[in-house]
């Protein structure tokens, strides 16, 4: 009994201070992918070290308590877990909201849902239920990535239950292999549930789904629980070798995060695999003698770590914020945004610190007694006094004023050390009602800014509404061909003659360069041809525009086969396709193939910030050199890239003037053809 109860005491007060600098790292990468996705699309990987480190971290706990006291106290594991999540979160939210207000209200459309949910950490399951639009892409979503804290959320209100009946009806030596098989039943959920051409939202953002990383931390918390309890110590060959393995780990993750994508190289696989190279890498760093303890515990990568949670609520809706206050930057001063979405992250979340973490969590710390579930506490239970107490911040660990009022009517009044306790706490009263009146001013501000932005809050962004008028304009012309389709089949001797002028009038294109116009030109298009629409019928009268908002590259065939059918497809042909997925060279031969002989191709590149887009540009331009004779480019991503400012508020779609722009680029590109090929 006496070395149990040793032994449990010795694991309590064991603490594991290179967690901080793994979270740091892991937040390196996910703010690094959301910042700057093509640079590092595999940074995402960040969220699954970050899961299994909460993991091992939540785990350690509840079993530490479990063998100092028994069992677990739920009622203050969950009101600790509550006050370290919710608040922050919270105060964030009603912020983002009031600054929507203030700088673009694009940033508002789906708020008061997305606001709900995140404040009830349900937003995983919001995105999923609501489905992943595409008009998600046409405007700004703020709160987005709060479906990591949901996430965790959800998994820590089961987490201690799980531990407890575990710990009660698994024999110990098995216990350690029940969450390494709901892991692992996890991780193949996630990969039989996966489809390439589907939207990955259900699996990423699902708890059954994303939970492996959490389960396998607690694992591997348990097992080191065993190990600890039965005072055995790691075998003296192993012991050197585990610094060079969490080494190797350390160089494998990041070296997923330049190769894996949001494809099955993730979902199949890679996410699983970073959660058990985050187990190697604990493991070979929780040594005090190990040089990875060292790299770990280096100060400013363990201050990341330690904020962590407010970096990563702030960064990314000052991220949004900042390219819609600063649209000019989004080309060439990008750096410049990034730069100022890091530094005013690091204030916001000190302030959240000062104002709102900080406080809560000394209250938590000064009522540790009253948070107990046993029947004779009659203290004021810890929740109301968390919410009757929340403005009094960190007075909770300050001395009464009396103790003051003693020490300055002490005998001895001039003792240095009287006098210093004195000041001290003088000061200590200054700073408590400085931070009294900067919380509820900003509270007060930013919920009243909260509650008129929820309520003033757009269904649809300018750019969605734009769009839908022109795909409606669209489809009345779509629908016009359809009833027409039977005239012109009557008519099809008529077309055939027609076909043999037109070859040879367009012999003689090269002397009439300037009256070129739309028709002889067709379009099939995605959403930014759709915005394009009206430049493009202006600059070009006649033409034929198929598009629609979300379409793919491999809708393509199928689009040009009906047009063709119809008698709408021109010898110019424009080919849009490269906004939502990734396009290949054999993407763009079905669709040539698809139209048959007598055509010109011009594929049109993409612009955007999706990882996706320069694979699909490069394809393009590496068709347009091996089919010379039929095939050019029209870059719009340089053209528009020269003028980001003339983008809508996503960074994706052309404003008015970005319209003519897009329309003059694609008129350019036949000309320059026809030039080239005096045709």
């Amino acid at each position: 009994m006496e070395t149990q109860a040793q032994s449990a005491r010795q694991t309590a007060s064991t603490r594991y201070r290179c967690m901080d600098g793994i979270k740091g790292v892991a937040l390196i990468g996910i703010m690094w992918y959301h910042l700057s996705a093509s640079t590092l699309h595999g940074g995402f990987i960040g969220v699954d070290m970050f899961f299994t480190v909460s993991g091992f971290l939540l785990g350690t706990g509840l079993l530490r308590e479990i063998a100092r006291d028994g069992r677990i106290d739920l009622r203050r594991f969950y009101l600790r877990r509550l006050v370290r999540l919710w608040p922050a979160m919270a105060f964030m939210v009603i912020a983002v909201v009031s600054l929507g207000l203030l700088i673009d209200r694009d940033l508002l459309v789906g708020i008061p849902g997305a606001s709900l949910a995140a404040l009830t950490f349900s937003s995983n399951w919001q995105a999923i239920v609501s489905g992943s639009s595409y008009f998600a892409l046409t405007s700004p979503q703020p709160l987005r990535h709060l479906w990591f804290v949901a996430l965790l959320a959800q998994v820590t209100l089961i987490l201690p239950l799980f531990v407890v009946a575990v710990h009660k009806f698994v024999p110990q030596r098995v216990r350690v292999v029940v969450p390494i098989t709901l892991a692992l039943v996890s991780a193949i959920l996630m990969g039989v549930l996966y489809k390439p051409d589907a939207d990955p939202t259900r699996v990423y953002f699902g708890t059954d789904t994303h939970c492996f990383g959490i389960l396998f931390g607690l694992a591997l918390a348990w097992a080191i629980h065993d190990i600890k309890q039965h005072e055995m110590t790691m075998p003296e060959r192993i012991r050197p070798i585990m610094p060079w393995l969490a080494t190797g780990a350390l160089l494998v993750l990041f070296a997923l995060t330049l190769h894996v994508d949001q494809d099955a190289s993730a979902f199949r696989g890679g996410l699983f695999a970073a959660a058990l190279l985050t187990i190697v890498l604990i493991c070979g760093s929780i040594q005090p003698d190990s040089w990875m303890n060292e790299l770990f515990t280096w100060r400013p990568l363990a201050l990341l770590g330690r904020y962590s949670y407010g970096v990563y609520l702030w960064h990314w809706p000052l991220f949004v914020m900042f390219q819609l206050l600063l649209p000019g930057w989004r080309g060439r001063g990008m750096w410049l945004i990034w730069t100022l979405t890091l530094i005013a992250s690091g204030c916001m979340a000190a302030l959240s610190w000062w104002m709102i973490e900080q406080p809560f969590s000394m209250l938590i710390r000064n009522n540790r007694g009253t948070a107990s579930i046993a029947p004779h506490d009659q203290a004021v239970p810890a929740a109301s006094r968390v919410a009757s107490s929340a403005l009094d911040g960190a007075s909770v660990s300050f001395q009464p004023l009396a103790e003051a009022h003693a020490l300055d009517t002490a005998s001895d009044v001039h003792n240095p050390q009287q006098v210093a306790a004195s000041s001290a706490l003088v000061s200590s009263r200054a700073s408590v009602i400085l931070r009294r009146i900067v919380t509820v001013v900003v509270t007060v501000a930013a919920i009243i800014g909260f509650v008129f932005g929820v309520h003033v809050a757009p269904a649809k962004s300018r750019i969605q509404i734009e769009l839908e008028r022109n795909q409606g304009v669209l489809n009345s012309q779509a629908d016009k061909r359809a009833s027409d389709a039977q005239a012109a089949k009557a008519a099809a001797e008529a077309k055939k003659r027609a076909e043999e002028a037109a070859r040879k009038r367009e012999q003689a294109i090269q002397k009439a360069l300037s009256n070129l116009d739309g028709k002889q030109v067709s379009v099939v298009g995605d959403s930014v041809t759709v915005g394009a629409s009206p430049a493009l019928s202006k600059l070009l009268p006649g033409i034929v525009v198929d598009a629609q908002v979300s379409r793919s590259i491999l809708k393509g065939p199928e689009v040009v086969s009906t047009l063709k059918a119809q008698g709408q497809l021109r010898k110019y042909v424009v080919v849009s396709l490269n906004t939502n997925s990734q396009s290949t060279t054999q993407d763009f031969d079905d669709i040539v193939n698809a139209a048959g002989d007598g055509h010109v191709f011009i594929l049109v590149t993409a612009y955007g910030d999706r990882s996706w887009i320069p694979p699909a540009n490069q394809a393009a331009f590496d068709y347009a050199s091996m089919h010379a004779g039929n095939v050019t480019v029209a870059d719009w991503n340089a053209a528009i890239g020269a003028h980001p400012e003339l983008l809508g508020s996503d960074g994706i779609h052309p404003g008015v003037e970005g319209q003519e722009l897009y329309a003059q680029t694609v008129k350019n590109a036949i000309a320059g053809w026809i030039a080239d090929h005096g045709v």
